[in-house]
C-alpha cells in the first residue's frame, strides 16, 4: 500500500492493518487498540485515519452496478410476477454519530426521526439482494429527496428502468425526465381510506420491499 507511509507507523503492514478491521468491526477503543498493539493511542489513532480513505479507494470497485441484463436474469419470481422491470429497490439508512461541538454541524446532523445526530446514507440493492449502491454519508438532517439527488444515484439509471421506494421518497421529477418509473406504496394523506387496488399496490410493494431492509441490517449486524 504505497498510499500509506507504514514505515513511520512502526507495524509491520498486516499488523496495521489488522488494527484497522479490528476497530472497525469491534469498534475499539484507541487505549485498547494501542495497549494490544504495543503502541501509543494518538499513533493507533493516526494509523486508522491513514488507512480508512486507501481501504476505501481500493474497495469501492466492490459495490458495483450490475448490467441491466444480469440484473433480469437474476430477478426472483416475487419481482417476476408483478414487477419484472424493477433495477433497483432504494432506502436510506442512518448510523448513529457522536454529538458535534460545531453547532451548525450539530444542526445538519441532527435526525427528527432518530432524535439523535446521525450520518445518513442512500442504499440500493437489486431485486435478487446485492448491494449495488451506496451514497457517501449525509447529515442526519438531509431528506430522502435531497440525498437521491446529490448522491449521484441518478446517473445509473437507464430509460425504462423501474426504482422501488418507500413512500418518503417522492422523487418521480426527478425521474420522469429520465423515463424511470417510481412504485412506491400508495400515500393515505387526504384519503378517508385507501381504495381495492392501493390496497393491493401497498402490500405487493411492501412484501418484495423488506429485502432492501434486511440488506440494510446485514451492514449494520455485521458492520460492513
Amino acid at each position: 500500500m504505497s498510499e500509506v507511509n507504514t514505515f513511520k507507523f512502526q507495524l509491520e503492514v498486516a499488523d496495521q492493518l489488522l488494527l484497522v478491521l479490528m476497530k472497525l468491526k469491534l469498534n475499539l477503543l484507541f487505549d485498547d487498540l494501542a495497549r494490544r498493539f504495543g503502541i501509543s493511542k494518538s499513533l493507533a489513532s493516526k494509523m486508522f485515519n491513514a488507512w480508512m480513505p486507501v481501504l476505501a479507494e481500493k474497495l469501492k470497485d466492490l459495490v458495483a452496478w450490475l448490467p441491466r441484463e444480469t440484473i433480469r436474469a437474476c430477478c426472483p419470481e416475487s419481482f417476476r410476477e408483478n414487477y419484472p422491470r424493477t433495477t433497483v429497490i432504494i432506502d436510506c439508512a442512518e448510523t448513529f454519530i457522536q454529538r458535534p461541538t460545531n453547532l451548525k454541524t450539530r444542526s445538519e446532523t441532527f435526525s427528527n426521526y432518530k432524535s439523535h445526530n446521525t450520518a445518513k446514507y442512500l442504499v440500493g440493492i437489486s431485486p435478487h439482494g446485492q448491494i449495488m449502491f451506496i451514497s457517501k454519508a449525509f447529515g442526519g438532517r438531509a431528506s430522502d429527496k435531497f440525498i437521491v439527488e446529490k448522491s449521484g444515484f441518478l446517473n445509473y439509471l437507464l430509460p425504462g428502468d423501474e426504482v422501488m421506494a418507500d413512500r418518503g421518497f417522492t422523487i418521480e421529477d426527478f425521474l420522469f425526465p429520465r423515463r424511470v418509473k417510481l412504485n412506491i406504496p400508495a400515500f393515505t394523506k387526504c384519503k378517508p381510506q385507501l381504495s381495492n387496488e392501493d390496497v393491493t399496490t401497498t402490500r405487493r410493494i411492501a412484501h418484495v420491499r423488506i429485502h432492501v431492509e434486511r440488506a440494510i441490517r446485514r451492514l449494520k449486524v455485521f458492520k460492513v
